[in-house]
């Protein structure tokens, strides 16, 4: 036990102590936690210090730190802005997602046929998952940049939660089709539309119920009971979308969602603390505990060695990655009202995938769906799309506060 908590310990002052260099040369605190990460994560040091054990630990940690970062920018983003750029968001995330996904396809089936198939794989099945990991967005990394930047609450910043949002069910109809390319099974795509109606009028329930409970907690005055209320309400939404098999992180944003529609009545009571403190408690449990083992987390999984397995295919899919969110966004242009400036910083945000495509990615090596190369690749992009984003959006917001409202 001590061993796993020295571990823990020195996974938050590394994380604590690069962030902070970071921030005296202005560079995204972000980037210093996945830096963290990654020294952690040099083949030496792994191997002495991260068991199984608190490697997984670490993953559950990393988990909980994704769950709350959603489950706070759907509490603090304000809903009527969302509802106000929903055309946006969606354009935003279909094209996003179907842009990149047509080009990373491309570039694998015509460009790496005869190497997948000498190596005994599928060429279009490679080439499917490789399309819908480059689809993909990671939303918490979005959402901890913002929430650094103080832009959470911003006409740019409710499009992009908007569009992650969107993103999400996304990459639960991927993981699907992933999960149906190897069993052979379709039966999780047919499922998709019930279980998403079911998660619906379900929510719509603990909508009610939720009025119900603050309205009693606030009869009995005590401060640990909202609280208590508000940690049962992101996980018991987390886990009915879990499982309904779509995924916890459309939970976690609903359950913002849902709290801060419940709140509306009950702000107007001072008999409990306020909503603005019992959030504070939980966004600095998130920030200063949870989130740094998320960025930790991406860092571990990447392995220098990969970068040179194949460095054509390494080079091509970092273009592409790039250039088809950025791409895939810039292209609503004709159906927006946003500028061509905002569009391209979204896309950039579009085109952090963390964790997510780490998922893809192992979930695809697991059932034997893509060779060693291309899972090296996607961990890369993985990495290397969260660290940029954070650059762009930093330097286009100081160059121009006025361009995220």
């Amino acid at each position: 036990m001590i061993g796993i908590i020295s571990v823990l310990l020195l996974c938050l002052i590394s994380s604590f102590l690069i962030k902070e260099i970071f921030r005296k040369f202005n560079v995204p605190m972000v980037v210093g936690q996945i830096l963290a990460g990654i020294i952690l994560g040099i083949p030496i040091i792994k191997t002495i210090l991260f068991t199984h054990q608190i490697t997984s630990i670490i993953e559950f940690l990393s988990h909980l730190g994704i769950l709350f970062l959603l489950f706070l920018a759907g509490w603090e983003i304000d809903i009527r802005k969302i509802i106000r750029s929903a055309k946006d968001s969606v354009l935003i995330s279909l094209f996003s997602a179907f842009v990149p996904f047509i080009l990373g396809f491309s570039f694998i089936y015509f460009g790496f046929n005869s190497f997948i198939t000498s190596q005994g794989f599928n060429p279009l099945i490679v080439a499917t998952v490789f399309g819908i990991a480059l689809s993909v967005t990671a939303e918490a990394t979005s959402v901890k940049v913002l929430m650094d930047l103080k832009v959470l609450n911003t006409k740019i910043g409710a499009i992009m939660i908007g569009a992650g949002a969107i993103d999400d069910i996304i990459e639960v109809l991927g993981l699907s089709l992933v999960v149906l390319l190897a069993s052979g099974s379709i039966q999780n795509l047919l499922l998709f539309p019930i279980q998403l109606f079911l998660f619906v009028i379900l929510c719509f329930i603990f909508f009610k119920l939720i009025s119900k409970i603050l309205r009693y907690v606030e009869i009995k005055e005590t401060d640990e009971d909202l609280y208590l209320l508000t940690l049962l309400l992101v996980f018991g939404i987390a886990t009915l979308s879990e499982y309904l098999q779509l995924g916890y992180l459309i939970g976690a944003i609903v359950a913002g969602f849902l709290l801060q529609s419940s709140m509306i009545k009950f702000r107007k009571t001072k008999k409990v603390k306020t909503e603005e403190q019992i959030r504070e408690a939980i966004r600095l449990m998130t920030l200063a505990f949870l989130a740094p083992f998320f960025f930790i987390n991406i860092g571990l999984n990447f392995e220098f060695d990969t970068l040179f397995i194949n460095p054509l295919l390494l080079i091509g899919s970092t273009i592409i990655a790039f250039i088809g969110k950025i791409l895939g966004t810039l292209i609503i242009k004709p159906f927006s009202k946003l500028s061509l400036k905002q569009l391209y910083i979204i896309g950039w945000a579009m085109n952090s995938r963390g964790a997510v495509e780490l998922i893809i990615a192992l979930t695809s090596l697991q059932f034997g769906l893509i060779p060693l190369e291309i899972f090296s690749v996607l961990i890369f992009l993985s990495l290397i799309t969260t660290i940029t984003f954070p650059f762009v959006l930093q330097r286009e917001i100081m160059k121009n506060p006025k361009i995220v409202k």
